[in-house]
């Protein structure tokens, strides 16, 4: 292996770490929003990085572009796991982790039911639509992003979004502002 083969490769790993540091939440949140499963989101989470690498050897981008390839591998595992969890008709809501500024019971049974109506209304929506507002709003990428992971165009992601919002808002009784 030739010395800037090394430092290429060296490089790409820092810049790896570093995409963890900033991104991996956001993955867990995206991939959460898709399977609704908070374990297997963040076990998903890591097999992202895992994969990504395993593969950087054969990554070709910049470094700018690492961002989209992380939520690429994302979407290509929730897509996989949704397949292998199509047999199952059920797919309970896990506990959510409450923070440790220790929030009254009220506080707590209403984040709850706000995130089982919330819950609700995103499994009402289609899948592509599902996807636009996790890949936007829970892993906050750009629409420009989200269209380069999900092969649409801007246009067609902004649509999507607003007609998901639409629904959602529909759905959980909100009035526009």
């Amino acid at each position: 292996m030739s010395q800037d083969s090394t430092t290429e490769t060296r490089s790409a790993k820092d810049a790896l770490a570093s995409l963890y540091e900033e991104y991996y939440d956001r993955i867990v949140r995206y991939i959460f929003v898709r399977i609704d499963d908070q374990n297997e989101a963040e076990n998903l989470g890591g097999d992202v990085f895992l994969r990504a690498l395993q593969s950087l050897d054969s990554y070709r981008g910049q470094r700018e572009q690492m961002r989209a390839w992380l939520f690429k591998i994302a979407h290509n595992l929730v897509v996989d796991y949704l397949r292998k969890m199509s047999k199952r008709k059920d797919i309970s809501i896990n506990e959510i982790q409450i923070p440790d500024d220790k929030p009254t019971v009220e506080e707590v049974v209403e984040t709850k039911l706000q995130i089982e109506e919330l819950s609700k209304a995103l499994k009402r929506l289609t899948p592509a639509q599902r996807e636009v507002i996790g890949l936007r709003f829970f892993a906050e990428l750009s629409s420009a992003e989200t269209g380069k992971i999900l092969g649409r165009s801007n246009g067609a992601v902004r649509e999507m979004q607003r007609a998901a919002i639409e629904t959602l808002r529909t759905q959980m009784g909100v009035q526009a502002k």
